[in-house]
Parts: structure tokens; sequence; C-alpha cells
């Protein structure tokens, strides 16, 4: 059905109102339905009309579902960037809402509900649906306690054509007077304007998928509301963090939230407003985490289920799950984890008790890594393909490469090697990897100037001058660099020294020791000693089981089986106070198995 959905959509991509004909149309003559009157009976096609074809085409398989599921395909992919919108899976949704309403302290027919950030209203239908099949009662009295808000109009036109869908299917004929659905931002909406949450003292049910936009896809309008709620008035907040706290501002004593997100507000450095704000207030939370799995298909976010309270708790609850133990409805086990034992600045570690128990180890076992060692990223050019290169070949002069069918020669003189972490597994793997970048800064790491480029190094300048569109179009052109043909950020023009290169993520460990003092690096990192046998020490701590356990319970994962190296996550890697004795000892091993459990009994765990 995808591709008959998507030729259809792409159609009637600039006709809202003809798409949602075609939709409501299929439905019912799949179903065998009609709307002669009411709130749907505007959208009912007749056997004369143009859409009929179409209509013909969809009506053949056309379930509640794939209602949901068109209209999501139908926001254009703009609106999806900038509101974060996104179809949630129906089992992800029978999920939150059959426990958010097991937990409600009222009647089911009495209780308020609400998505406030409802889209296409999935999650208002699958509200209705329970509280329709456990209350027995008429779904336009379920309408009038179903609260739903969206920034996009369209959605919310939408979402009413599912909600009259559903009664309609039951027998029932609503109207737009049934609605309790607004266009609005979230962010700046006065919820007050809802008479029945004033008289129910807030709201007893919310649930909903809030919308994921990364801070850098926000609007300047959008980041100005975003800075009049305390979990994102300051740092780069992603869109989806403040609606933990406008939800529970308007949410009253008794009532529940549910909410599918991204796992990453545990350890996120935009997300510690949030932390603390949790935190602080104490309130009962129960998280599912989904880890390194992935629930919405075609977008690369790692999730978890949210649930909170107003009763007061002095742990979380957390428990590491698999989908499909979602999808069947299983019952998890879940550890108690002491809000005072988490550091809302650092991150939040979130595991079983023994894990938990063995990274305090760890972390508790000498002086954190980032403390004891030098760690730093690599340049930032902003143009690696302008200034990072692979000779084709080179004489006594020059190295020589070609761009866009043309061929230039680099004077050797301006050029240092340079490497990419980010790809290299062992030593041997330096040569092979190994690339040239051109280096226009002297040797106290300031620019040269343009005059000196032109005359030192002529045959670079006239490369670099074929470049200037790329180099100018940096940081949308408003970039000042001090010279245009200079690097886009200044970080470790001038680090040398021995290191230890490691990637920015990695399945286990890979620290690979250079003494290549004057070799650069890009996309990664590297810990930096005058020791050779430093280095060669710390090479066998890094790379043991040890640190594989601290860093797959402690850093963020991706679906890959990777996880992530950023100094963040690697900085707090406690090093055991070894004597110089031991360090010697470890250096002389050469087994894995015999370096694992040296590095473990030092440390005192058993993994």
């Amino acid at each position: 059905m995808d591709k008959r959905i998507n030729a259809i959509i792409k159609k009637y991509s600039d006709n809202e109102l003809a798409l949602n004909k075609i939709v409501v149309s299929a439905y019912m003559r799949a179903n065998g339905l009609e709307a002669n009157s009411g709130f749907l009976s505007s959208y009912a096609t007749d056997a004369e009309d143009s859409l009929c074809e179409d209509v013909e085409v969809l009506s053949k398989d056309c379930q509640l579902e794939d209602v949901i599921n068109i209209f999501e395909l139908a926001i254009p992919n703009s609106e999806k960037t900038t509101n974060g919108a996104v179809y949630t899976p129906k089992f992800i949704r029978e999920y939150i809402v059959n426990k958010a309403l097991e937990s409600a302290k009222k009647p089911l027919d009495q209780c308020l509900c609400a998505d406030i950030s409802c889209g296409c209203g999935a999650f208002l239908y699958t509200l209705s649906e329970h509280i329709h099949s456990k209350a027995n009662v008429p779904y336009k009295d379920i309408l009038h306690n179903i609260y739903g808000i969206d920034i996009s109009e369209t959605s919310i036109g939408r979402a009413k054509i599912l909600l009259a869908l559903v009664a309609l299917r039951n027998g029932e004929i609503v109207e737009s007077e049934d609605f309790n659905l607004f266009c609005g931002d979230t962010l700046a909406y006065d919820f007050s304007s809802w008479p029945a949450i004033g008289l129910n003292q807030g709201l007893d049910i919310i649930v909903g998928n809030p919308p994921y936009v990364r801070s850098k896809n926000i609007s300047l309008k959008t980041k100005q509301y975003l800075s009049s709620w305390d979990t994102s008035k300051t740092g780069n907040a992603d869109l989806y963090i403040p609606f933990f706290e406008i939800g529970m501002s308007i949410l009253n004593e008794t009532g529940v939230l549910g909410y599918i997100t991204v796992n990453t507000f545990f350890k996120s450095v935009n997300a510690r407003a949030l932390r603390k704000y949790l935190s602080e207030n104490q309130w009962a939370l129960k998280i599912i985490d989904f880890g390194e799995q992935l629930v919405f298909k075609k977008k690369l976010a790692y999730t978890c289920l949210a649930f909170l309270s107003k009763v007061n708790s002095s742990f979380i609850q957390y428990s590491k799950a698999v989908i499909e133990d979602v999808r069947l409805g299983h019952n998890f086990q879940f550890c108690h984890i002491s809000y005072s034992n988490l550091d809302n600045k650092r991150g939040w570690n979130l595991n079983d008790t023994k894990v938990l128990k063995n990274i305090q180890l760890i972390e508790n076992a000498g002086e954190p890594l980032g403390n004891k060692y030098v760690i730093k990223n690599g340049i930032a050019t902003l143009a690696n393909n302008v200034f990072i290169f692979k000779p084709l070949k080179s004489d006594t002069n020059y190295y020589y490469i070609a761009r866009n069918g043309v061929e230039f020669a680099i004077e050797r003189n301006i050029c240092r090697d340079i490497i990419k972490p980010n790809i290299i597994k062992t030593e041997a793997d330096i040569p092979q990897k190994e690339e040239k970048i051109i280096y226009p800064y002297d040797e106290t790491s300031n620019v040269v100037s343009e005059n000196f480029l032109m005359k030192q190094f002529p045959c670079t300048y006239h490369y670099l001058c074929s470049c200037r569109e790329i180099l100018d179009a940096r940081d949308k052109s408003e970039g000042d660099y001090g010279a245009w043909f200079a690097f886009g950020r200044t970080q470790a023009i001038s680090d040398k020294g021995r290191k230890l290169l490691f990637p920015y993520m990695s399945d286990v460990p890979h620290f690979v020791y250079t003494a290549q003092k004057d070799m650069m690096i890009y996309c990664g990192y590297a810990i930096y000693n005058d020791s050779e046998s430093e280095l060669l020490f710390l090479k066998k701590v890094l790379e043991s089981s040890v640190f594989d356990y601290y860093m797959r319970n402690t850093s963020k994962p991706y679906s890959t089986g990777y996880y992530s190296y950023a100094k963040n996550y690697v900085k707090n890697f406690g090093i055991f106070p070894f004597t110089e004795e031991q360090k010697r000892h470890l250096r002389s091993l050469q087994i894995k198995e015999e370096i694992d459990a040296y590095i473990a009994g030092l440390y005192g765990i058993a993994i």
C-alpha cells in the first residue's frame, strides 16, 4: 500500500482538502459507512467526483491505522524538521495509554485527558478507544473530555477527521463543536483558556510524543518561547525538553503523564536543567529505556517511555527493555535509583544495582582520566575536502592532487601529516590512512598573511583561490577566521606530541599510539603525554574489558552496537593508582585475557 499512498500524497501535496476528502471517502467505502450529516459530511465524495479514481485505489485496504499513517506521511518534510512530527507505532501508543489509564484516580469517563503535541491525533484516537472499551460510554461524551493542541492547523484538522471516523465507525455522528482540539504553540499557549481544566484543577492524563527537534533546527521565535521555561531557558535546548515541565504544570495532583521521548535527556548537556527540575521536585518517575534499539522507522532516535506523576518519591524506577516485550505487553522488573545518587550536571547513570555498584568502583578507583591526562579534539577546518588530501603523486618539492578534473601542485613545505582517528583501529593502519593537510600557519600557530602565502607558496595559493567560493561560504558566509584561507576554527592547530588516538564512537575500545609528534588529527580525539611508556601503559588500560564495560554502561548507545567515545563520556573513568612496577608488568602482558583479568582484579570488579 505504501507505493499507492506515496503516489497519491505526492499528487495532492498542494491540495490539503482534496487529500482529506480522498482519505475520508476511502475509509468510509472500505468499511461500508456513510456520513450525510455532521462534521464529516463536507469530506464525502460522490460518484461524479473527480477524486473517485484515487478513492477507489485507497479504499481497497483502508483502516484507521492506515488513515493515521497517510496523514503522518502527508506532513511536509520541512514541517517534520521544524515541528518534529513523527508516526508513533500503535503498540507504543497502546502501552502508554493503557498504563496511564490504569493509574487514573477517578472513573475513566470523568478523566480529562490531553496530548499537548497531538499532531494528527494518533494518541487521542488510542485514548478514545481505550476509554470507550473500558467505560462503555459514547464517543461524543469521550470527545468532550479529550483535549489536543498542535502548532499545525493542518494536523489539527486531520485529528478531528480521525476522531470523527472513530465515532462514525461506532454509529455516532459528531459535529465541529464536539472537539476540544486547538491550533497553537504549546510553548506559549494559555491553558487556562480550557475552562474544564480549572474546574478539574488540572488534567488527569497527559500522553504523547513530544516533538524532537534539534536545537539547530529551531526557529528564532521558538527559541524565544523556550526561554520562558526553566528547563529550556539556558543552553541550546532541544524542543522536547520543556514538554515535561509544561505537562507537569497543567497536570493535577493525582494525574499521570506518559511520554515516548528520546533517552538523551539522561546524559545530554542541554538537558541538565530538565534533570535538575525532576530531581528537585522528586516526583515519581518510571522509565522504560530502549537503549540503542530503534522504535521509529527511518528515524535515528534512541527512545524511552517515561511516566511521571506528582506523587513524592525519593527514587526513580528504571528498567532496560526490549521493544518486543512492550509489543507483547510483558511486565518489567524495575530497579530503584535514588535521586540523591544522580549527578544532574554530569548526567544520570541509570542501570541495575550491580552495574551501578561496578561503575562507582571504577570511577572511585583513582584520579579521573580527564584530570590525569590531556584529552583534545581534532582540528575543524569547516572545509576538509579543500585542505585535506591524499596525494596522487609527489616529488621533491610538491604533492599533486586533482580537483574537478584539474591537477594542482601543492608545495610540500606548507603541508603537515594528518590522520582521522575515526577510521583506524591499530598502529598498522597509520601508514595506509595517513593524509596531508595544507597548513597556512607559522611556527607560532598564527595564520600567515595572504601576501606571504602568495609569494612563498604560489601553487598552493592558486589552488586555494580556485576553492575560494567554498571557503567563503563557511559559517553561512559570516565567519571571521583572520584570513579567508584559514581554518574555520582555531582548536587543535598548535597541538603536538606523542599521543593515543581514539574515535568519536566505537563498538570496542581502539586506542592507537603514535610517536609522530607533528601529526595532526581530525574527526576524533587524542590523549597527549610526553612519555611513550606512559601512553603504552594507558593503552592497555583503555583497551581492557574494564574500560569497555564502563563505556557500555555510561555512554550514549547507537543502534549499530557502537557507543559514543566523546570526551564527556570517557573523562570520568577512574585511573587506578598503578605503581611503576604494576605499569611495567601490565606493559609486558600480551594476551588479552591476562590483561583483562589483571586490570579487573586491581579494580575489584567481576564482569
